[in-house]
């Protein structure tokens, strides 16, 4: 049976080995025997939505489900093991700009002023988070802490594809009406967020990073919802523009009983999913 990341994509198939054995009769890029890994590979289907193909060495054959991401960050970025990163999102530009968030080293929300009349030789970190990578060799490979060596992307695409069914909400305010969006009458939750609870496993020592997952928690502002049809299956998906704590692009399945639209609050399970462009070169 297929996963439900990979259906968010309309990688619908009988079996995962079907998946594969089309992906790669219609031209997988890929290349083989470099840096930790005997084949790395990824079909991206012309709709927007990617089927990465991973085997290190002494491992199986691994699938990873991504999207070509329209939503671009400049970001630093480092390898936890294979395919797994540490993700900072930085703000545009070394300085005189604008930061309206600050976040703690587990990369959760510890500020919302505004810095005004303030200027920084280095940019505003705007959100951390953990995620799959698609390319993972373009990324420096980090195991243990004290020892980071992040590289700087200028225009990393940044995604996220869900892994489990999502709650849709109509609205801010009826996120915020919510049990989930709500403390009682008294205090609401702005939709918005994106959180790695591995990241704060790791950062009270109840984890380490080879234990570490990309699964994350998710609110969504939707700006834009568009149906795409995967070429490879014929399965249509939804890719939606919205913001987390930074803007980025959502893969759902377009069969939900309550799909999204402009203006919606999407909360869901998800993975996020990060390229620094190397597929798009021909690699």
């Amino acid at each position: 049976m297929i996963s439900f990341d990979l259906h968010s994509l309309g990688f619908d198939a009988p079996s995962l080995d079907d998946l594969v054995d089309r992906a790669l009769d219609q031209g997988a890029a890929g290349v083989q025997n470099v840096a930790g890994f005997e084949i790395l590979a990824a079909y991206s289907d012309p709709s927007g939505a990617r089927l990465a193909l991973l085997k290190p060495f002494d491992a199986d054959l691994d699938t990873m489900a991504s999207l070509v991401s329209p939503t671009t960050h400049p970001a630093e970025v480092f390898r936890y093991h294979e395919s797994l990163a540490q993700v900072d999102i930085l703000a545009p530009g070394r300085a005189g700009g604008l930061s309206r968030t600050a976040l703690d080293g587990t990369g959760i929300l510890s500020g919302d002023g505004i810095l005004s009349g303030q200027t920084d030789p280095e940019p505003k970190r705007l959100a951390r988070f953990l995620a799959n990578t698609d390319d993972p060799i373009e990324y420096p490979l980090c195991p243990d802490p004290g020892n980071d060596k992040p590289k700087r992307i200028e225009h990393l695409r940044v995604g996220v594809v869900a892994i489990d069914f999502p709650k849709i909400y109509d609205s801010e305010e009826a996120y915020g009406r919510s049990e989930e969006g709500s403390m009682g009458q008294e205090l609401s939750f702005s939709a918005g967020t994106l959180i790695s609870p591995w990241l704060l496993e790791i950062s009270a020592g109840r984890a380490t990073r080879s234990q570490a997952s990309a699964a994350a928690q998710m609110t969504m502002v939707c700006q834009k919802v568009e149906r795409r049809t995967n070429q490879l299956t014929g399965v249509d998906w939804l890719r939606i523009i919205g913001t987390t704590s930074v803007p980025m692009t959502l893969a759902l399945p377009a069969d939900l009983p309550h799909p999204p639209h402009e203006g919606s609050v999407i909360s869901a399970t998800v993975t996020p999913v990060v390229s620094s462009g190397s597929w798009e070169g021909g690699r």
